[in-house]
């Protein structure tokens, strides 16, 4: 019942929003940092990307299990992974101020990292990356229902702050306007 109230009040929210019109022309892309599974045992930094088009916003914050870079070998780690995607509206507040109620998903797991098995990524400039497999213990898997809210400062017509708190994660992040950048 919580999650359909939840759900039916954000649809209504994005919907009246929308129909405000102020944020139609604006695209942004960025980056988010922060804290993947807060609350939780499985609270760990983590990065992630965010999209805004027309006032929707969409992120996404993974943390990777704590070994899966580490340098040693012939070792097996238990490690953990935390994931979250939200997605919600920025209802403008003041010409610089906005916020955004936010719904998603989360997950946490248990893994093992295998060390005794390497991988490498080779990119264009020479530079390698070695990394190692992780694989989730079964019927580890968590799945959870993501709610929050945060807000966005816009300081100049092409660039914003964000600050996002939800069930399951705490983070911030950038957003760059590409239609102002592009049309400058």
């Amino acid at each position: 019942m919580k999650r359909t109230f939840f759900t039916l009040a954000f649809l209504t929210l994005a919907v009246s929003g929308y129909a405000q019109g102020e944020y139609v022309k604006r695209v942004e892309a960025g980056f988010n940092i922060g804290q993947a599974g807060s609350f939780s045992e499985y609270a760990r930094f983590s990065l992630g990307a965010n999209v805004l088009i027309g006032g929707v916003y969409v992120d996404f914050l993974s943390a990777d299990p704590e070994h899966k870079y580490s340098p040693t070998s012939n070792t097996k780690w238990n490690d953990h992974k935390a994931i979250c995607i939200n997605a919600g509206y920025q209802f403008p507040i003041l010409k610089w101020l906005r916020v955004m109620p936010l719904v998603g998903y989360a997950q946490t797991n248990d893994g093992i990292t295998d060390a005794s098995k390497s991988f490498w990524e080779y990119d264009e400039y020479s530079s390698t990356t070695t990394y190692h497999p992780y694989k989730v213990t079964p019927g580890t898997r968590a799945h959870y229902f993501n709610y929050g809210g945060g807000i966005s400062v816009q300081p100049c017509k092409w660039f914003s702050i964000n600050a996002i708190a939800t069930r399951h994660a705490i983070y911030g992040g950038i957003g760059i306007d590409i239609l102002s950048v592009v049309n400058r």
